[in-house]
């Protein structure tokens, strides 16, 4: 067994200005190679084939109700999470009250709007198609104060955006975010001409066939929390809410972000917050043992099987900004072409555009015969994944 010489004097300038436990756990692995103590441990639990059940959404009474059923993996957790399709959801009141969520898209349940009421607690019941039944228990429903303010600061490490709030009946007190953003991107140049296949000719591009400005979005996928428990007031000032990271394609024309604020309970933002410290745990030695989540919702065909999984129940306020690149000076953000722009002759128009990825860009000098061309991976905004639609609430 070899191992790297490490001299005094490296070691004082080395390690003594890390953290006390980085030196900690430098000694203990090299104790544990020069005993030879490491042995490979087979755990015999086995997890179940098609995984445990996986609840995410929350009951709206102001808005969309949305929920997304799935199922656990094994480690090391890289392959898909398998969806649960074909399942029947529904809420319900103790008033006795059903409002049936339908299948939107694979995997994900919801409805428009449902008339809750304030003074009625809810449930979420699911039979899947394999004939299992789920059961939430019955939650208060919170009504969610509205956001102050939506606002950003502009820094060395991007654009950071904070939502502020505040409950003047110092009665939230738990409160969770959510956001879809959405952003304008232009592919690396303008096509003012496409390949005409049956003519073998090119023709001027029509504006519904444009491809230079696409609009894409993505939502949250972190777990955002906020408390003001152990404050004298129900106040939220700067929560940050998203990080743009400098130079990236969001702000390379115009942004949007719509945020929206949820009212948790004590309940309900525990396992929230629980969650977020097993995921955010970094593994090492020193990291807090991941705790079993334990959620409101029981399997009531199999009572033992755990569910991933909190139903909360209330209303949701929302706000959208927009930042244009203009607003943030030195953005930098740079789209090219990997390769130079070529002249395609007349003799080459379908080997080029016809089956080889290049597009017609304009025509060419007119003392040569042919078309400026680029590839399509740069000049069609498309195949970066977003659309030519812009979005409804888009500014014109």
């Amino acid at each position: 067994m070899k191992f790297s010489y490490i001299s005094s004097s490296s070691l004082h300038a080395g390690t003594m200005e890390r953290p006390k436990k980085t030196v900690i756990l430098l000694f203990i692995i090299i104790i544990i190679l020069q005993c030879g103590c490491i042995d490979k441990y087979n755990s015999p639990y086995q997890s179940p084939t098609t995984g445990y059940l996986v609840v995410e959404g929350y009951i709206t009474g102001n808005g969309p109700t949305q929920f997304t059923l799935s199922r656990t993996i094994p480690l090391p957790g890289d392959a898909a999470l398998p969806i649960e399709t074909g399942a029947s959801v529904q809420v319900e009141g103790n008033d006795n009250s059903v409002y049936p969520l339908a299948e939107q898209n694979p995997g994900v349940y919801g409805i428009d709007a449902m008339p809750l009421n304030a003074a009625t607690q809810y449930r979420l019941r699911i039979n899947t198609s394999e004939g299992e039944q789920y059961l939430s228990a019955y939650v208060q429903y919170k009504p969610t104060p509205p956001i102050d303010s939506v606002n950003w600061t502009d820094g060395s490490g991007g654009v950071t955006i904070y939502v502020n709030t505040h409950d003047p009946a110092n009665d939230t007190r738990y409160y969770q975010w959510t956001y879809t953003e959405t952003w304008e991107y232009h592919s690396a140049s303008e096509s003012a001409a496409i390949y005409d296949t049956a003519a073998n000719t090119v023709v001027p591009r029509q504006t519904a066939q444009d491809f230079y400005t696409c609009w894409k979005g993505d939502n949250s996928s972190s777990i955002i929390l906020g408390s003001t428990i152990k404050l004298s007031e129900d106040v939220i000032s700067e929560q940050p809410v998203q990080t743009i990271a400098a130079g990236s394609q969001q702000l390379g024309v115009e942004y949007s972000i719509l945020v929206r604020q949820f009212a948790l309970t004590q309940g309900g933002y525990n396992f929230l917050l629980q969650m977020l410290q097993n995921t955010e745990s970094l593994g090492s030695i020193f990291d807090p043992t991941p705790s079993q989540l334990t959620g409101n919702i029981q399997c009531l065909t199999h009572p033992n099987e755990p569910v991933v999984g909190w139903v909360s129940a209330g209303t949701m306020q929302q706000q959208r900004i927009f930042i244009n690149a203009n607003q943030v000076p030195g953005w930098d953000y740079i789209y090219s072409c990997p390769e130079p722009d070529k002249v395609v002759p007349l003799d080459s128009l379908a080997w080029y555009f016809g089956g080889h990825g290049f597009v017609p860009i304009a025509a060419a000098n007119p003392s040569f015969a042919g078309f400026i061309a680029n590839q399509a991976g740069c000049l069609d905004c498309l195949l970066q994944g977003g659309t030519t639609t812009p979005p409804s609430f888009w500014p014109n």
